[in-house]
């Protein structure tokens, strides 16, 4: 009974680094016509036997034959990391939008990566990056132009400044001055892609 128990042990074979089986008995024992001859055998421990998986590599495995975390394995490029995630600190994450973007799995036209932060891109930078044609930059620049001239022009014709002008003559006179610098800026060399707007 004694000799019985030191011959049955728990084993595991391997081939090439790859456990090809796991098994009951005698490790010295003859495995002449199985699919397991000329493999190496290597002791288990019993309790370590429900967390070991056939055809893995040992190098999955601790010493004490426990599996090794699959982020573990990712960190030391044993398993593949799956996509849009990242390794860090041993633990598995969800990539963030800006490592995406930063690694190319996401595309996101007309933002760029400053200092660790996605921000978006002037619309030169866009032209230069072939984001955007020559004619969709300058219908850009004419827009963005037009639309601040409006927005200049709207604050001296609110209704408040209209009335002072009707009972200032200093503020009308000042008012008309800046109608006219505003209206004066489309005369610029620069129109509009460089405006110097008056104060």
């Amino acid at each position: 009974m004694i000799e019985e128990e030191k011959m049955t042990k728990t084993f595991a074979t391997v081939l090439n680094g790859v456990i090809t089986g796991i098994h009951h008995g005698d490790p010295a024992a003859e495995l002449w016509g199985t699919p397991f001859f000329a493999h190496e055998r290597v002791e288990v421990p019993f309790a370590a036997l429900d967390g070991i998986t056939p055809l893995e590599p040992t190098a999955f495995y601790g010493t004490d034959w426990r599996r090794r975390p699959d982020a573990e394995l990712m960190g030391a490029g044993l398993l593949p990391v799956p996509r849009g995630h990242v390794v860090e600190a041993g633990s598995l994450r969800a990539m963030t939008e800006v490592e995406r973007v930063a690694t190319g799995l996401d595309e996101k036209p007309g933002w760029k990566i400053e200092r660790g932060e996605l921000v978006q891109m002037t619309p030169a930078e866009r032209l230069e990056a072939g984001q955007i044609t020559r004619a969709q930059y300058d219908a850009d620049v004419a827009s963005r132009a037009e639309t601040e001239l409006s927005r200049r022009l709207a604050e001296l014709q609110t209704p408040e400044a209209l009335a002072r002008a009707e009972v200032d003559s200093g503020y009308a006179a000042s008012r008309k001055t800046a109608l006219s610098a505003l209206l004066r800026t489309k005369e610029q060399a620069g129109w509009p892609e460089e405006v110097e707007w008056p104060e």
